[in-house]
């Protein structure tokens, strides 16, 4: 591979096992250095040039990562490294960027740097932008949507409706595009259920706000698009709540 990274971690022992891990899954990856802060992040960035990846923890030992983008503009690829914490990982994936849970599995890592190197690598700076944002609190307006050599951000507010397609998911747009997404309808669920989508069968996830008719008898929707979306019998009660209709 013969890339050079940085590892940006508090905590020692999993930076060890960073190191240890891609040396056993390249030993040609050049380690530039291992920083345990915001603080010397900020230092060291002012003063070199980038590596090729960063492998970044979220919490560091004086605050979360995302203050680094604040002042630094970061346009190569991060592997985010976490515990689990929910509204980190929503706003990572709303942003298509990628991450890998602790404790941190050879596989999935080697698989990571896999990816790393064989892709293009666009600029991403516009992606730790927009998640700095989420994370400040500020509602997203679009959302990040992988490309085989770039990142197309799509208005959230233009997606009527999205399909499960086996492991790929169908994005309907108002202005009658389609988009292939290689991402689970899960995957948008967790992103986009508290941005005014509601899952209502087990293949469709709906934009509310682009529901026109609610049929009673054959218990199905239509949406602005013309679309008709068959709701699952568990959901109905739910959906209902959420259209005001009692």
């Amino acid at each position: 591979m013969n890339m050079k990274t940085l590892i940006i971690e508090d905590e020692l022992p999993a930076a060890n096992r960073l190191k240890n891990l891609l040396n056993s899954i390249d030993e040609t990856i050049e380690i530039l250095g291992v920083l345990p802060s915001i603080e010397k992040a900020l230092d060291w960035f002012s003063n070199n040039a980038f590596p090729d990846f960063i492998l970044m923890d979220i919490e560091l030992s004086d605050g979360k990562c995302f203050e680094i983008f604040k002042q630094v503009k970061i346009p190569i690829p991060i592997i985010f490294t976490t515990a689990y914490d929910q509204y980190a990982l929503k706003a990572i994936k709303l942003n298509a960027l990628d991450y890998l849970l602790k404790p941190i599995d050879k596989g999935e890592l080697a698989d990571a740097l896999k990816k790393i190197e064989k892709t293009a690598k666009p600029d991403l700076s516009a992606n730790f932008s927009a998640l700095v944002d989420l994370v400040n609190g500020i509602k997203p307006k679009k959302i990040a949507i992988k490309e085989a050599s770039s990142t197309r951000f799509i208005d959230i507010e233009s997606i009527v409706r999205l399909q499960a397609d086996s492991n790929y998911t169908l994005l309907f747009l108002i202005d009658k595009t389609k988009i292939i997404t290689p991402r689970t309808l899960k995957d948008y669920e967790d992103i986009l259920s508290d941005l005014g989508f509601f899952r209502v069968h087990n293949a469709h996830l709906i934009n509310l706000n682009f529901v026109e008719k609610y049929f009673k008898d054959s218990g199905t929707i239509e949406m602005s698009n013309g679309n008709t979306i068959e709701v699952s019998r568990n959901k109905k009660k739910e959906l209902l709540l959420k259209l005001g209709i009692v």
